[in-house]
């Protein structure tokens, strides 16, 4: 018996932020990507599906040019600081982004004062050079350069 799958797509990647106009200009200004909706919600609907009371979420999506979607979220009813968690750690994400040429965005980033881990590397399997940058809410960006 073919049991139907229960996730049959990707739809987007939602980042909470802190300071929501920060991290547009690093996702807009600096990465690229095109605004391509932004509102926001204070609805039953937004309260029900967080399972906060009295919310209200800004939304901002993002597109890249291959339609990846990046969705920024701020809860400006319900602040919350930022944590300093190590990558290692259970629950941590990243969000992994495909560049042109990762030694020129390497160095447009650091032009521009982005924290990097490390300057790019091939993996482990060479099929891609690597670099991850840092968000202004700490969250880390990995981008890759298929070779």
């Amino acid at each position: 018996m073919n049991k139907k799958p229960i996730v049959i797509g990707y739809r987007h990647t939602g980042i909470i932020t802190k300071n929501i106009k920060e991290s547009l200009y690093f996702y807009h200004d600096i990465l690229g990507l095109e605004i391509i909706q932004e509102f926001t919600d204070d609805s039953e609907y937004i309260n029900k599906i967080t399972g906060i009371e009295n919310g209200i979420a800004h939304f901002i999506k993002l597109k890249a040019t291959d339609g990846t979607v990046i969705e920024l979220l701020e809860y400006p009813s319900h602040p919350t600081e930022p944590h300093e968690l190590s990558i290692l750690n259970v629950g941590v994400l990243h969000i992994a982004l495909r560049v042109e040429n990762a030694e020129n965005a390497y160095q447009e980033l650091k032009q521009k004062n982005i924290k990097t881990l490390s300057e790019p590397v091939l993996s482990s399997e060479g099929i891609a050079k690597v670099f991850f940058c840092i968000d202004p809410d700490g969250t880390r960006v990995e981008l890759v350069e298929m070779i």
